[in-house]
Parts: C-alpha cells; structure tokens; sequence
C-alpha cells in the first residue's frame, strides 16, 4: 500500500500534521522513534499559546500563529482540553533598557510616539513598550495595553517590584502540554481507524534516510524504518508520495540525512532540487520556582 505522506517526529508539530492531513481526507501515518509520544521538547514546555507578537512582522511564521490560535479554543472545548485565558505579560526590567537594542528595531519612531501616549517612567523605558505593543497591535491583538508599574503590582501581585511597566496580551492561553497533543493523536486514530487505515501512529520506530530512496520516474518515496524498542532487525519499508519532517530539535539532521538519500549517482546530481530553506531548530530554558512561601521573586 502507499500512503500519501510518512510524518517524521510524534510531537506537538506532528501530530498537528497528521490530524490535519486525515482531516483533510490524506492517508498519513506517523513515526515517532522514541517508545512515546511527546518525549522531546512537546512534553516539557510553558504550554503558552502565544499570539505571534514575537515572530516577524509579515512572516510565515506569524501567519501561521495567527491561523492556529483562532482554532485553538475550539479544540480545546470540543477535545475537552483544559485551557487558561490567562493572557501574559511582556515586562520590562532594569535590565532591558538598551538603547542600542531599541534603536535595531526597524520601525518609524515618530510614528510610535505619535499613536501611543504615556507617562514616562525614565528615559528609554516606554519606548520599548511602545515598540512592542505597536507590534502586538499589527499582530492582530487589538486589545493588548500598556500597564504602568503599578497596575502591573494590581495585577500580578507576586511579581517582583523591579518590574518597570509591560504590555499585557489578554488573547495568548495556557493549555497544559501534555494533554493538548495527546488529544490530537487520540483524535487522529480515532479518524484513521473509522476510515480503516489502522493505526496511523507508531511509536518506537524510527526512519533510517540514510537507507531511504526517492524514485523520480514513480515519484514515490521507499521509506526505511527500523524498530527502537527491541528486535534491531525489525525493519520496514513505506512506500510513500511524500515525507514531512517535523523531528524537532532534531530537524536539521534529518534535513542532511534527507538531502544526502536525495544524492544521485551521476556526478553528485541530486533527483530533486535542494531545499530553498535550512531548518534551524530551537528550545528555550525555562526556570520553574519552588519556593512559594517568598514573597517576592525577583
């Protein structure tokens, strides 16, 4: 049988593919090498669902932000996923307050003063404010505001008195993240087996590229799994229309192993051409405090 697409990588990215792809009627499965789901990056983050003020101004990647987080509260409710409309806040520290990074950012400052008015805590410190709710508004998150320190203490009381003032973001939410990708898979083998492709997410086995072939007279792609829980001689071969690879942290590597499988054998050609972009995978570092009975954390 050939499937119409082989899913590299059983995270929240994945599993977001493959339920969209059975949704829109696609044969898909997915792979995942780790005995899991979720293993990597997908379990073990904030669960912010962010509203794309941090991505560039015209990006795919705010595109994209935008289209999900329309969709997000719906699943949620129908997947009976708990979520927090909670907002956020981008503060201002001490700290921040470089002018040097202030005048990087490309924007028509003149212009920022002009449209947002407020009292000045210090020289430099609304500036950045500005610059960075001028860009929430053209995100599309019509009701962010600036908040003065002290509406930042009403707010969240907890938070340390250094804060200089911030923009609150009422539309970003917290979904846990765990159970938001989780859904999304027990959804996607709910679909796959009503359409009677069985189960379209296998975990413990990993695509070895580097054995894989792409035909280009067929246009098909011979995918090279192996088993990572057990029997190393376990191995299969998927016949596919296309491979999507949502590895992860781990994209850049299967992006090389892909292009080096692509490799043909006259002169170093390759059958297809090489990718227009270089997957630069990323993580943050989050710092989780224990300590509740402080007053303040700084």
């Amino acid at each position: 049988m050939v499937v119409d697409t082989v899913i590299i990588g059983g995270g929240v990215v994945g599993l977001s593919i493959l339920r969209t792809a059975l949704l829109s009627g696609y044969n898909a499965i997915l792979l995942e090498r780790n005995p899991h789901l979720c293993d990597g990056a997908s379990g073990r983050n904030s669960g912010v669902i962010c509203t794309g003020v941090d991505a560039a101004p015209g990006s795919l990647e705010r595109a994209l932000i935008r289209d999900s987080i329309s969709r997000v509260r719906e699943f949620c409710e129908d997947h009976n996923v708990p979520k927090r409309d909670c907002g956020s806040l981008v503060c201002l520290w001490p700290w921040d307050e470089d002018e040097e990074e202030v005048r990087a950012v490309d924007c028509d400052e003149k212009k920022v003063e002009d449209e947002y008015e407020f009292a000045d805590d210090g020289e430099g410190v609304n500036k950045k404010l500005r610059l960075i709710l001028r860009d929430s508004h053209i995100a599309g998150d019509a009701d962010a505001a600036y908040l003065d320190s002290e509406a930042v203490a009403t707010l969240e009381p907890s938070l340390s008195t250094k804060c200089k003032g911030a923009v609150h973001i009422p539309g970003e939410i917290v979904v846990d993240p765990w159970l938001f990708p989780l859904a999304m898979a027990t959804h996607s083998r709910e679909i796959g087996e009503k359409a009677g492709l069985g189960d379209v997410i296998q975990t413990g086995r990993e695509v070895v590229m580097e054995k894989s072939e792409f035909d280009k007279n067929s246009g098909l792609w011979s995918v090279a799994t192996r088993s990572t829980c057990g029997d190393e001689n376990d191995s299969t071969v998927i016949s596919s229309k296309s491979v999507i690879n949502a590895a992860g942290i781990d994209a850049d590597v299967m992006q090389l192993k892909a292009i080096l499988a692509l490799r043909g054998t006259g002169g170093g050609s390759s059958v297809l051409p090489s990718p227009t972009f270089e997957a630069r995978p990323r993580r943050g570092q989050y710092i989780v405090y224990s300590t509740p009975k402080l007053d303040k954390c700084d």
